[in-house]
């Protein structure tokens, strides 16, 4: 089966099978990455830096797009399944850009660890509404197998599955604070935003 959540519809429940579609992680994320590119891009056309809220959004969306490419090459790719663009774009390039943006251009201000943190919360509170869809829903739907007890093995198997996916998480969301201390970050923002100094950024702070 082509895990594609374009395809997530209920034709017996109209409202609540099409409403399924955002309860796709990759739809989520994929709408965080197209709000922090929009973010960005319209800073980049008014020469200014969006500011470190935005870089806060831009690290979620990355770290989602992120675990959403791992999950999706790892835990949910079937070998022989035929290949398909939509497939292809929201869960293999996106994260891939996603993450190389960040790594070429990391934010001007490094980023706390408890940036980490704090980007943990979105996937828990998904995993909760998801949790809750297939609880009050008449045909108990789960977006993801692994959220299924019936097919995970259980409600342990469940646990195991979802904090194995939040420790990768939070791995990834360290990784992406300790890519925002790269040291050419200065120089980039200089370059795109043609500013010497972007509105409240000090490029002589040490990145310890």
């Amino acid at each position: 089966m082509v895990i594609d959540p374009l395809l997530a519809w209920d034709d017996a429940n109209p409202f609540l099978g099409r409403g399924r579609l955002f309860l796709y992680f990759t739809t989520q994320s994929n709408l965080l990455a197209v709000t922090a590119c929009v973010v960005f891009g319209v800073a980049l056309v008014r020469g200014r830096h969006p500011g470190q809220a935005a870089e806060y959004l831009r690290g979620l969306a990355v770290v989602d797009m992120a675990i959403t490419g791992i999950v999706a090459n790892v835990l949910l790719a079937e070998p022989g399944a035929p290949w398909s663009f939509s497939d292809f774009v929201l869960h293999q390039a996106v994260p891939v850009l996603m993450v190389a943006w960040w790594i070429v251009v990391p934010p001007a201000r490094p980023l706390p660890v408890t940036a980490a943190a704090l980007w943990l919360v979105h996937p828990a509170i998904w995993t909760a509404t998801a949790l809750t869809y297939a609880a009050e829903s008449s045909d108990h739907w789960y977006p993801y197998f692994f959220l299924d007890p019936v097919e995970a093995g259980g409600w342990g198997g469940v646990a195991v599955f979802v904090a194995l996916i939040h420790l990768v998480i939070a791995v990834l969301g360290l990784g992406a604070v300790l890519a925002s201390r790269a040291r050419w970050s200065g120089g980039v923002w200089r370059t795109l935003w043609r500013e010497e100094h972007p509105e409240g950024v000090d490029h002589g702070h040490s990145r310890r």
